[in-house]
């Protein structure tokens, strides 16, 4: 009996789509990696090519991805979207953090609640220009507005990174950017659970007198279910990668950079796992993944240090190669019939976002006192889009499918159009880290 089980599932036309799909993946990898260098080399974000990629070989264009082997692959993004979320949570240092916590959080805030209401305001109103949103009713031309406004807050701690090395900075106005950018991270992946509970609860019909009450509980209950399985994520890997574990008993025997991978492959193992899990209990599985890298660089034992680089190195190591399985795969996603019909939208709410960008970082720094040079620039080093608010973009699309895809396709095909402006103010920006690092 359990070999006809076997090979009914073999034959099953879910397995063998799966199976279908991973082999074209595997074949155009390659050539997704190359489009990323070509990216690179006209200097583009590599981001950039992987999507160009995706869009090419997808259904909407060549066709050698098929809309269902883009379903099938779900499995795979799910595991890339992981080491995206534990990447995120492993960028903030609480100890760091503490230093200037009174202008991280005042600047945070500011640029946050501005940018949030103006482009929820640009949402809304251009929400009859984007197709099928515009056939919703209110309430759901509410949420997802009040979504895509989340997405528009977050930045790109990548992104920032790469520029600080480029032009050697280092010094005060460095961290605070980089404590800024990680914490509005956390603040737009926090924010983006809630505001998906918020829409589930406005569509799903509830009992006579206990929608409020629903809407209250539900979104605090996913936020921390999710702390919750990602701090037992946490726990589970480090004690996977402490030196007297199993594990550890079995690496000596292994050449060094064996050992690297096996450690990268058991990272990539239990952030898959907690994802899927966190999926599983309904939760928020990017927050749930964030804690998880959250909980591994702020743990304090004697060998914490050593342990936070590793774990860096190797999570940067992995990401090189899902960076390239995801975008692409959101490349393929994205409904490339529907941009021409949301490039004036897009438009109107790239102008409306810089300017909020300009306002809040002002706002911010005024608040906290922030030097006069710092509220001049801070603004430059914000105009970024993070491969997190990508990712949490295309959660909504498989989640949401009505009209999930479009608003995907929208905020992923958003992103690059400030990539000319941020070529333009990147010579201001590092002229400000030169001359402090000076």
């Amino acid at each position: 009996m359990s070999d006809t089980g076997a090979s009914a599932a073999l034959s099953s036309p879910v397995f063998q789509h799966f199976l279908v799909a991973c082999s074209v993946a595997v074949i155009l990898a390659p050539f997704s990696y190359y489009m990323g260098i070509g990216a690179r080399m006209l200097k583009l974000p590599q981001i950039t090519g992987y999507l160009v990629s995706g869009i090419v070989c997808g259904p909407y264009l060549l066709g050698i991805l098929s809309t269902e082997s883009v379903v099938d692959l779900n499995i795979i993004e799910g595991a890339c979207l992981s080491i995206i979320g534990l990447a995120a949570g492993a960028e903030l240092h609480l100890s760091e953090l503490s230093r200037s916590k009174k202008q991280v959080l005042g600047i945070t805030f500011g640029i946050s609640a501005v940018t949030w209401l103006f482009c929820y305001g640009a949402l809304e109103y251009t929400s009859g220009l984007l197709p099928k949103v515009g056939e919703l009713d209110a309430p759901h031309v509410v949420a997802v507005a009040s979504l895509g406004a989340t997405l528009m807050m977050a930045r790109s701690p990548a992104s920032a990174i790469a520029v600080l090395k480029e032009m050697d900075g280092k010094g005060p106005f460095s961290s605070l950017v980089m404590a800024v950018v990680v914490v509005k991270d956390v603040v737009v992946i926090i924010a983006y659970a809630i505001n998906v509970e918020l829409i589930r609860v406005s569509i799903l019909p509830s009992a006579p007198g206990s929608p409020h009450l629903l809407g209250m509980v539900l979104p605090i209950m996913s936020v921390m279910l999710s702390i919750t399985v990602g701090l037992c994520g946490g726990l589970l890997l480090s004690m996977m990668l402490r030196p007297h574990s199993l594990l550890a008993a079995i690496l000596p025997s292994m050449a060094p950079a064996t050992t690297f991978k096996v450690k990268q492959l058991v990272i990539l193992l239990v952030s898959t796992l907690i994802f899927n899990m966190a999926h599983y209990f309904d939760a928020e599985p990017l927050l749930a993944c964030v804690t998880m890298g959250l909980f591994m660089v702020n743990r304090r034992h004697e060998r914490a240090d050593k342990e936070k680089e590793e774990l860096h190195m190797m999570v940067s190591q992995i990401m090189s190669l899902t960076n390239v399985a995801f975008f692409g795969l959101a490349g393929a996603s994205l409904k490339v019939g529907a941009l021409k019909d949301m490039f004036g939208a897009a438009l109107l709410v790239f102008a409306v976002r810089l300017a909020a960008i300009f306002i809040g970082s002002w706002l911010g720094c005024y608040s906290t006192s922030t030097s006069a040079e710092y509220r001049r620039l801070f603004w430059m080093s914000m105009i970024t889009q993070a491969g997190v608010a990508m990712g949490l973009a295309r959660l909504a699309g498989t989640r949401f499918p009505d009209w999930g895809p479009h608003f995907q396709t929208y905020m992923v095909g958003g992103p690059d159009d400030g990539y000319v402006l941020r070529r333009m103010v990147r010579w201001a920006g590092g002229m400000c880290v030169r001359a402090e690092a000076s």
